[in-house]
């Protein structure tokens, strides 16, 4: 029996656009494997909602900013997602072991299985992977979309070092139960990965149902590439600067000037209340033997 699927792609996802031909492609393949799938454009930050109504899944072709958009319709709807990756990092798919070739990721329609993804969420807002409340924040506002989509990561690390040393980190609190601790850079994570290759919070995992918070307090800017340094080797989590808590919440205040992001995408600024979410969503997933 054939299955009905929404299938939402971003055309300027990643630095190599797939182009509609490669779209062309891929409904085919879909056909192939008895889905019957119904397109729709989008971009990062949209506001459009996703007819979900009667389908059986939804296929986001996109980068993680795409997977956050489609979040709260996919949780609503209660359809199971699968990840055609062709973004810039691609955080969420590296995670699960999705492969990167487009029609090799639609394999795993075939061959693989669901699980169930826990989410965070800021102030009502989902997000699978993470938020970043300080630093990360203010250098994805200096980021251009075609610069991103031109250099990909890089353009992250290229504006990072430019902008880095006239940022002037602001302190904010932040509330663990009972605990309460100042900081300039933090770090609520859903997963071990961060950006592509650091593991910020390397004792993270998308199946689990805590978030990983890595704190860094330091205002001294050459202090914070010791810590680039120490999660580059896994080290830094040692360091007496650097707290390390797993939670099911907590509160974060601050000025005004301290900015959020939610999965790579700008969320606003402080304060904000995080928490696991109740609801999960069900992913497609490799084969454990795949």
């Amino acid at each position: 029996m054939s299955r009905s699927a929404l299938l939402v792609y971003n055309p300027k996802a990643g630095r190599a656009a797939l182009g509609e031909e490669g779209l062309e492609l891929i409904v085919e393949r879909l056909r192939e494997l008895e889905i019957d799938a119904e397109v729709q454009h989008s971009s990062n930050g949209q506001k459009r909602r996703l007819n979900l109504a009667e389908k059986d899944l939804l296929i986001v072709c996109g980068g993680d900013g795409t997977i956050h958009d489609t979040l709260q319709d996919a949780i609503e709807a209660a359809v199971p997602m699968a990840i055609v990756p062709i973004g810039t990092a691609n955080v969420l798919a590296r995670e699960l072991l999705i492969p990167r070739d487009p029609l090799a990721a639609l394999q795993v329609l075939r061959t693989g299985r669901t699980r169930k993804l826990h989410l965070g969420k800021a102030d009502g807002r989902y997000f699978h992977l993470m938020a970043g409340v300080g630093l990360d924040g203010y250098l994805l506002r200096q980021v251009g979309p075609s610069l991103k989509r031109f250099l990909g990561v890089g353009a992250f690390w290229i504006t990072g070092f430019l902008r880095f040393w006239s940022y002037s980190m602001p302190v904010f609190q932040v509330k663990i139960g009972e605990e309460l601790h100042t900081a300039t850079f933090a770090v609520i994570s859903n997963s071990r990965l961060y950006g592509g290759h650091l593991r910020v919070t390397p004792q993270a995992n998308v199946f689990d149902d805590t978030l990983d918070v890595c704190l860094f307090s330091a205002r001294n800017h050459f202090r914070y590439l010791k810590y680039l340094w120490g999660s580059l080797r896994g080290k830094h989590l040692s360091y007496p600067d650097v707290v390390y808590r797993k939670t099911r919440e907590l509160e974060v205040t601050g000025g005004p000037n301290v900015v959020v992001q939610l999965d790579g995408e700008l969320a606003g600024t402080l304060p904000r209340h995080f928490e696991m979410a109740s609801e999960t969503l069900d992913v497609y997933v490799p084969a454990p033997n795949g």
